[in-house]
């Protein structure tokens, strides 16, 4: 009976650091200028929203549907809150797992005309918004990105908005790429290089982490100056295919001769001094 109960335990634990390793993110419900309106805000925020799902090693969760949190009765177009709720409700979105709160505010959205001669009309729009991250764990402000986009002369202003709403993924790209990376180490004991060029490698991050093929990862390496440790890019790799949950096959885009070198030099430390040896860690630079 102890040995299920521990088996069954164990598993729990499996689980939840199964879960852990994407990063959770809490997407608060956006403030916004009076005359801009609710509607039209939560028109913009669904469209970042659904940018950001595709994101595979990010977990988002839209706090308006969080049953655990109560929906706030309005949000105050003024964005004055009291920074005691704020704290409140950021150690309750820790509680629930959440790693990042993006808030956000539409700023402007306004839109002109101009009629010409002939009686056609052409619409222009500016949407202006910001965006915020901030750590659950302390109430860092992790970032702020401002952003502003203008379409001209189109038939309504329907279509100028859509149009606008056609490039909010590459806002959200700029700040995922950012504030919401991928960390991890080059395994030295299973690589494939030719004429000392690495050619590929293994990372010891996969499916769990909600890695995909095509993401691009800088490769650095360990630097020690007067006992300090930094780190300097030497290259760059692909990641080709996913092998397991905590493995994925990776092609070397850049600095295969450099990371070839660098990894020699590891292992050869690993076998005199392996306190010492500090593996290549892999950083994300860009998502497909």
């Amino acid at each position: 009976m102890k040995k299920l109960f521990l088996l069954a335990a164990l598993a729990l634990i499996s689980c939840a650091n199964l879960m852990a390793k994407k990063q959770v993110v809490y997407v608060e419900e956006f403030s916004y200028r009076e005359d801009i309106g609710e509607a039209l805000t939560e028109q913009i925020r669904g469209a970042l929203i659904s940018s950001l799902i595709k994101y595979q090693h990010i977990q988002i969760t839209d706090v308006a549907s969080e049953s655990s949190l109560s929906r706030e009765d309005k949000r105050r177009t003024d964005n004055a809150r009291l920074a005691d709720d704020e704290n409140t409700r950021r150690l309750k979105m820790r509680e629930l797992g959440a790693n990042y709160i993006i808030q956000g505010y539409v700023s402007n959205l306004t839109y002109t005309s101009q009629t010409n001669d002939k009686g056609k009309t052409k619409y222009n729009a500016v949407l202006s918004y910001s965006l915020k991250v901030i750590n659950c764990e302390d109430g860092t402000l992790v970032s702020t990105d401002l952003f502003n986009h203008e379409e001209k002369k189109e038939s309504s202003e329907n279509k100028c908005l859509t149009k606008i709403l056609n490039i909010l993924p590459k806002d959200v790209k700029k700040v995922v790429t950012k504030d919401f990376k991928l960390h991890s180490t080059i395994l030295d004991s299973d690589y494939e290089s030719k004429n000392g060029k690495l050619l590929k490698c293994h990372i010891n991050i996969g499916e769990d982490d909600g890695v995909v093929p095509g993401t691009v990862f800088s490769v650095k390496k360990a630097i020690i100056k007067a006992g300090r440790v930094s780190w300097t890019e030497i290259g760059e790799i692909v990641v080709e295919s996913i092998i397991a949950g905590d493995l994925s096959l990776c092609k070397v885009k850049k600095g295969g001769d450099d990371i070839y070198m660098a990894l020699e030099e590891i292992i050869s430390i690993k076998e005199s001094d392996p306190n010492n040896a500090h593996d290549l860690i892999v950083e994300s630079k860009s998502f497909k």
